[in-house]
């Protein structure tokens, strides 16, 4: 076994070899692959998911980019000696190729998850940008990718590892390969950290700005390189790059929403809206304090209740507002008190709250999925809509006890999609609790704060929610405004 024999091997073991090439194409597809990964695991989704399509789109794309090089280098390299076609550890793999081919296979693998094509795009394409500028290190071990003769005195200033492995059949040449390379990094950061940020307006802007900027460098670095892949006089590379310039910049602009407006990715799907039920669908304060006064009345008289801590429990799950005052050991014993005093005087405490009992009618007639996911026991769920006439108009309701983690964990919002059989890329969660927002932003799900009390505007304003309604007919307007359904500063 014997490590680093040459330039462009790693590792030699008897017969076999492992190059640099191999290891260094590798390493940029993980690099952009753990990124990605972080990513749609804020979105909700599960992990399983990405890693599949990786695994199955990593080989696919390999395969994709080593064709489309043998194809255009058919009759200089390979006709002669056909079975060198499948040397790929020599080198020769085209990056255009690989995208295509990784692309057309992410088309189909995401329409059959049901999975947003264009948010997922924008997750995964301005890391395969990072790729790229790695993998060009794999040319530079190859003496690949290298420009124009250049004398000795232009490398006068750099490390020396570079000046002698761009010493190429008697000649130094322009580092092609590495003008790419730190083109390909500045889009990555450009995109990532400021269009990301302060240009982006919808869904897919990520993806189509990588198709602009990495058409934009490529078309120029691939003029200076003498290694091009030709079609007749022309670099095939650069006629390519020019048109993802083109298709990035009219999808920046959105011409593909327009004309394939009604063809998946583009297709604007109604997102499904869910709503918290305490606070939000039926004014349950009331009932909430009488239970927790008449609690602590029991087992600790000697406390009284100031109204501060009386809103600081409309939110979080009995287990977690009790245990700050009681012993672990004594809590199921209390809850379980509570809530027999709760379930008891429902309906003599709960209100309603106004023009909820419309918005649903508006959504339901319009065909909106419609659910309820709260913490609390399904069964006094069901008592505080059905006291109302409000359980008609929902397809589905939650309750703390079928959620394996309550609020603020999204686990709730992802079950709820699932059961109402839709994607949970376009998804409105009402609520009036800091924790609603919360398992909100965990999802990146589209957070609407409802303020029904002014009292609670300034802390459900400090979580920034997507939206902040005082009135529930707002959320009528809101779903008629051209939104994506879920939160972009994510």
């Amino acid at each position: 076994m014997t490590f680093f024999p040459d330039m462009k091997t790693f590792i030699a073991i008897g017969g076999f070899q492992i190059t640099w090439y191999a290891i260094i194409i590798l390493t940029g597809a993980f690099v952009a692959y753990y990124l990605t990964l972080r990513q749609v695991r804020k979105w909700g989704y599960k992990e399983e998911i990405f890693e599949n399509f990786f695994l199955l789109m990593l080989p696919i794309a390999i395969v994709g980019a080593r064709l489309y090089y043998v194809i255009f280098e058919w009759n200089n390299l390979y006709a002669a000696d056909p079975i060198s076609a499948f040397y790929i550890w020599e080198g020769g793999l085209a990056i255009h190729g690989g995208v295509i081919a990784g692309t057309l296979f992410g088309v189909w693998y995401f329409h059959r998850h049901q999975i947003d094509g264009l948010r997922i795009a924008d997750a995964i394409f301005p890391n395969l940008m990072l790729a790229q500028a790695i993998g060009r290190w794999g040319n530079f071990m190859n003496q690949e990718a290298y420009g124009q003769i250049v004398s000795g005195d232009f490398y006068a200033h750099w490390p020396s590892f570079i000046k002698d492995q761009m010493y190429i059949d008697g000649y130094y040449r322009q580092p092609t390969f590495l003008f790419e390379s730190v083109g390909n990094i500045v889009g990555f950061l450009l995109i990532t950290f400021v269009y990301k940020k302060y240009g982006r307006r919808k869904r897919g802007d990520l993806a189509f700005a990588y198709l602009a900027w990495y058409g934009m460098v490529r078309f120029f670095v691939e003029g200076m390189r003498t290694d091009s892949l030709m079609l007749g006089p022309l670099r095939i590379a650069q006629v390519v790059s020019l048109l993802g310039v083109v298709l990035g910049v009219l999808g920046i602009l959105g011409a593909f929403d327009r004309l394939f407006k009604n063809i998946w990715p583009f297709k604007r799907r109604k997102p499904a809206i869910i709503f918290d039920l305490d606070g939000t669908l039926v004014d349950t304060k009331a009932l909430i304090f009488a239970s927790f006064r008449h609690t602590f009345k029991k087992y600790l008289p000697e406390h009284t209740l100031t109204d501060e801590e009386l809103h600081s429990f409309l939110g979080p799950t009995l287990k977690e507002s009790f245990l700050r005052y009681f012993d672990v050991e004594k809590v199921d014993e209390i809850i379980a008190y509570y809530r027999a005093f709760n379930h008891a005087h429902h309906d003599e405490y709960v209100t309603e709250i106004p023009h909820v009992k419309e918005t649903l009618a508006y959504l339901k007639e319009h065909d909106y999925p419609l659910a309820v996911m709260s913490n609390k026991l399904l069964d006094i769920v069901k008592m505080g809509l059905a006291q109302f006439d409000l359980e008609a108009y929902f397809e589905v309701i939650l309750g703390g006890e079928e959620i394996s983690e309550p609020k603020p964990s999204p686990v709730g919002i992802l079950e709820a999609c699932e059961k109402l059989h839709v994607p949970h890329d376009d998804v409105i969660y009402i609520g009036d609790s800091p924790t609603d927002i919360q398992a909100c932003k965990k999802m990146a799900a589209y957070s609407v704060a409802f303020v029904y009390e002014e009292v609670r505007a300034e802390e459900m304003k400090a979580e920034k929610p997507c939206a902040i309604i005082h009135d529930m007919t707002e959320i009528i307007n809101l779903v008629k405004e051209d939104h994506e359904w879920s939160d972009v500063t994510i």
